[in-house]
């Protein structure tokens, strides 16, 4: 899709939006859908465009995935989880129904905030502030989208760990298919893990310290990757490009969690996630970058997470 056919979707389907850039070299925010950034490279989207959500809405009987680059509070699920306030999995409403404002903007870069109230599965309710601060430069073959992404705790209880995770949660989706493969670095054994029963292990081989893991499958899978993890590439020849995702260090006070959609009834146990990648069967994947939770949350708290996405042309 050229970016120019996104910006007509979207004022066809009455859904406000931000160019920071232009239409050749930039992103495209869908202000009232999610917030959702659109990377636009020599004039074409280079993000999974699902036109069904852009003109559509999410219930509770269906979920629409924008696609493009999302932002969702983390751990999805155990018993301090997001997407189990209900008796199933669904994204929340405060996330779906939010109305993103730009608060401040130059011609490469925005600032834009939305209003989202979470609950988790335990059913404490946080008000909440979220923000993504844009920030678009190139170079030769290579556009960098720089992205602060922050979640603000608006409310007047303070919460434990035991009761509360609250972490900012970034997932870039992409189309993908026999031409397209990820590329992990550094990586042992020891880094990388199924976050969900289904064993990827058949879809992955190493070259040297690289793990290459295929998008061609017919399950979904979702991988975690410890912090020893510096970065994930997103390989694909047949469009001629690849997005390379890093994120900065967590600031003081902040560490990583478990982000894994496992059972509302569990605790979140599992082993920390600093990046991580998912991968659907109806042809979409995901490099995902979490960020870190505070051991107690208190009134003001804001957690943030600096993420570095770097599209290049000319595979």
């Amino acid at each position: 899709m050229l970016g120019c056919d996104l910006i007509a979707l979207l004022e066809q389907a009455g859904r406000r939006y931000h160019v920071v850039g232009d239409e050749q070299k930039g992103v495209v925010a869908a202000l009232d859908v999610e917030g959702r950034l659109f990377a636009i490279q020599d004039g074409k989207v280079r993000n999974r465009v699902n036109a069904e959500a852009l003109c559509g809405i999410s219930t509770r009987e269906g979920y629409l995935n924008p696609g493009g680059d999302g932002f969702w509070p983390a751990p999805e699920g155990s018993r301090l989880g997001y997407e189990y306030s209900t008796d199933g999995w669904r994204v929340p409403p405060g996330l779906t129904n939010a109305r993103w404002q730009v608060k401040k903007c130059t011609g490469t870069s925005a600032l834009m905030s939305a209003e989202v109230d979470l609950i988790n599965a335990l059913g404490i309710g946080l008000p909440c502030l979220f923000s993504r601060e844009v920030d678009v430069s190139t170079s030769g073959r290579t556009m960098t989208v720089k992205v602060i992404e922050s979640i603000g705790y608006l409310g007047t209880r303070e919460y434990d760990s035991t009761q509360c995770l609250l972490a900012p949660w970034t997932l870039c989706q992409f189309d993908c298919g026999p031409d397209c493969e990820l590329r992990i670095a550094p990586v042992t054994a020891d880094d990388i893990w199924d976050l969900y029963d289904w064993d990827s292990g058949s879809l992955r081989r190493q070259e040297g310290a690289t793990t290459i893991v295929s998008m061609q499958t017919d399950f979904r899978f979702q991988l975690g990757l410890s912090p020893q993890v510096k970065e994930l590439v997103f390989v694909d020849r047949g469009r001629g490009f690849q997005a390379r995702r890093t994120a900065l260090p967590l600031a003081s006070g902040l560490e990583y969690i478990d982000i894994a959609d496992r059972d509302p009834s569990a605790a979140p146990t599992g082993r920390p996630v600093c990046l991580s990648a998912y991968c659907d069967p109806s042809g979409f994947m995901e490099i995902e970058a979490a960020g870190g939770a505070p051991s107690a949350l208190l009134p003001g708290a804001v957690t943030s997470l600096t993420v570095i996405t770097e599209y290049q042309t000319g595979l």
